[in-house]
């Protein structure tokens, strides 16, 4: 599958964005209003990575009878590895800070990624996104094994009846006061609406498919507003508002349609920070907790932490994500040949 620059560097603008919004604090522990009240910079960047998830995994599940395997082979070897790694660095750093460790019942479960699913606790709160990612990943293998996921209607009525079922648990979320996942269907929508919008990015303008974009523009435009004002009017301990996080869903869907459409980034820096952009995010963390024990809160704090982060994922990526990578490349193609073979 051919890469796409433009969507490696948005990764990687997307990556630190969350840096920095977990930095914020280190730097100015007070309120900003433009964060506080407008704008979420870690969640427009978390959402351009949901959209481009879209747009790149259900295309990385190819035609024949080992798409399956292969799809869950590069899966397993891309993201576990580097994941297993960020858990270990941050259990790492409790440790040398003197800080508590989760309950070991805790932290063997997250070592599955789909910890949210077995009743425990992210042990890092980024965690979150990944559990979603794999949701996305299994809703994909169950159409492509139906043979469905290629089929135009069945993403964009997937992309709006996770929109509608968002504005269900919104409402339910606000009538019982209860912390329903509503970001779960609002992430699983904007992924298969990517998997629609990759179409119009390569060039295939047709009606059928023109149509299904304005039926989605529309479907977000509706319901979009009232899912997260129910769901969001009350904080439940993140830090949430309906105004700031509809004010950056509108920001992440205009602004990604625009930086993968018009003005497509291709800067070898970016494209670079694309490349690292999974470990920047896992071990930014670690990193953080470690810049604030040696230097305290500060700007030097922030800089250690992009200083260090960076540099650590650049060496995950080259020395654990790649060869993994590989591993992972080497091992579908064994497969490839002995099923010939025996063919």
């Amino acid at each position: 599958m051919k890469r796409l620059a433009y969507l490696d560097a948005l990764r990687g603008i997307a990556a630190l964005l969350v840096v920095f919004t977990h930095s914020l604090p280190l730097m100015y522990p007070g309120h900003i209003w433009l964060f506080d009240v407008l704008f979420d910079p870690g969640k427009l960047g978390v959402l351009w990575f949901f959209m481009i998830s879209g747009v790149v995994i259900p295309y990385s599940l190819r035609p024949g009878p080992d798409g399956a395997r292969h799809f869950v082979v590069s899966r397993f070897m891309r993201l576990y590895p580097a994941y297993w790694l960020s858990l270990l660095a941050w259990l790492a750093m409790l440790s040398l800070t003197g800080s508590a460790l989760p309950p070991w019942p805790q932290i063997v479960a997250n070592l599955s990624m789909v910890q949210a699913a077995l009743g425990f606790e992210d042990v890092i709160g980024l965690y979150w996104t990944l559990f979603i990612e794999l949701v996305f990943y299994a809703l994909c293998l169950l159409l492509f094994l139906s043979g469905r996921l290629y089929q135009l209607q069945v993403r964009r009525r997937c992309a709006l009846a996770a929109l509608a079922v968002a504005l269900i648990m919104a409402a339910a979320r606000a009538i019982s006061d209860s912390k329903l996942p509503v970001a779960l269907p609002l992430a699983l929508s904007l992924m298969f609406s990517g998997s629609i919008w990759r179409q119009w990015l390569l060039a295939e303008h047709s009606a059928e498919l023109a149509s299904s974009l304005r039926r989605l523009l529309l479907g977000y435009a509706l319901l979009l507003p009232p899912t997260l004002i129910l769901g969001y009017s009350a904080d439940m301990g993140t830090g949430e508002s309906w105004g700031r996080y509809l004010f950056t869903y509108v920001l992440a869907l205009s602004s990604f349609i625009l930086l993968t459409q018009k003005w497509r980034l291709n800067h070898p820096l970016l494209v670079w920070l694309g490349g690292i952009s999974y470990s920047l995010y896992l071990l930014h963390p670690s990193l953080l907790l470690l810049s604030q024990y040696l230097f305290g809160p500060g700007t030097l704090a922030a800089l250690s932490t992009l200083i260090l982060s960076l540099g650590a994922a650049h060496l995950c990526f080259r020395y654990l994500e790649t060869p993994f990578i590989q591993l992972g490349q080497r091992l579908n193609q064994r497969h490839a040949k002995t099923h010939a073979a025996r063919a």
